[in-house]
């Protein structure tokens, strides 16, 4: 018995759309199942009580608080030599070189312009002390008490060369000071006070 064409065509898209809906059950099937297959076991590993701290750039001498010089009647062509040593004590153990510089004086005349004035870095000797002392370099020489507060006034412009690399290190200085033979009688009894010589070291 022949079916009716409507009637096959009827059930030709009814056994279409249970394909459909088959096929998005699948489809609907797989997603669950991609989305589950996405969890996983975990565990973590924890760094605890950390701490930061800044570490400490620190210099320290041997001139327990007293003046390196005081020579109240200097005549022309007079010397006068120190020596000083200087420590890095600081808990950074590279820091940056230490710089030598004038924190500046008080001038009664022009009497810095003769003050000729040389610096050498060095081992051996101590405050009050030269013996012994073997230089590394000279830092400072042919220049003046005036020409070095003038060009050497902070770390960027200090003179130097040492480089601690550990704390603990140790630097002697020798600093020489000679009035100018050459020196003008309108410079008798003139003075120079409250001079200050700054040494300084940075982290890098």
């Amino acid at each position: 018995m022949l079916s009716h064409p409507r009637l096959l065509s009827a059930r030709y898209a009814a056994a279409l759309a249970r394909v459909a809906v088959v096929m998005l059950a699948l489809v609907a099937v797989s997603v669950l199942v991609l989305n589950s297959s996405r969890a996983a076991f975990s565990d973590t590993a924890d760094s605890t009580g950390n701490s930061l701290a800044a570490g400490t750039v620190e210099l320290g001498d041997d001139d327990s608080g007293v003046a390196m010089f005081t020579m109240p009647d200097m005549a022309p062509g007079d010397i006068v030599t120190e020596c000083i040593k200087v420590t890095d004590s600081g808990t950074i153990a590279d820091p940056a070189a230490v710089r030598i510089y004038s924190g500046n004086y008080t001038d009664s005349a022009n009497l810095a312009d003769f003050l000729n004035l040389t610096i050498e870095e060095g081992d051996g000797g101590f405050f009050g002390n030269c013996s012994g002392f073997s230089p590394d370099n000279t830092i400072e020489s042919g220049s003046t008490l005036t020409d070095f507060n003038s060009t050497h006034f902070d770390y960027a412009s200090g003179a130097g060369v040492w480089d601690p690399s550990g704390t603990g290190e140790v630097k002697t200085y020798r600093i020489t000071f000679e009035l100018d033979p050459l020196t003008p009688d309108s410079e008798q009894g003139a003075s120079v006070t409250a001079l200050t010589i700054t040494w300084e070291v940075l982290s890098n």
